[in-house]
């Protein structure tokens, strides 16, 4: 059994509280830990999650190129999708399904973009802007960590 001490549980409670998650579920053997917001319910498995993005605007003007988390550098009118959290992505919503986005592809606002998996719990990360598909950079069913950038896209 693992030894959990009241500051490691008010520890995850600060985690959920922090994030826009619902629900924490822990196993560690045969020890399990559930937290959830009040009101939460029965939170669901896969967890909408937004996006963090390079939020500046498209330029105006040319202006050069610019370096951002996940050693990518960006085109002027570029922006990348990057890891909100430490997880395994993946490109699919299963291991026989298509990937949500190929490279050229065109991408709405909440369009499903990959999944990252944190504990157990899968992270569907849609986008928060318009964009076309210029590159994928992480891998499928790799580690990426918080600020990697998983996804370039090219303004529209």
């Amino acid at each position: 059994m693992a030894d959990l001490s009241y500051d490691d549980v008010r520890k995850i409670i600060e985690i959920l509280d922090a994030s826009t998650l619902d629900e924490i579920h822990i196993e560690i053997g045969d020890f399990k830990l559930d937290v959830r917001r009040r009101g939460a319910g029965s939170a669901p498995l896969v967890v909408a999650q937004p996006p963090a993005h390079a939020t500046s605007a498209a330029p105006s003007a040319p202006s050069p190129a610019r370096k951002v988390p996940g050693e990518v550098t960006l085109a002027p009118g570029q922006f990348a999708l990057t890891a909100p959290m430490l997880g395994t992505f993946y490109r699919a919503p299963a291991p026989d399904a298509p990937p949500f986005v190929e490279v050229g592809a065109l991408v709405e606002v909440e369009d499903p973009l990959c999944i990252i998996e944190v504990m157990k719990l899968m992270n569907t990360i849609k986008a928060d802007r318009r964009g076309r598909v210029a590159a994928i950079v992480a891998q499928n069913a790799t580690m990426v960590e918080f600020g990697q950038t998983l996804i370039v896209f090219d303004s529209l």
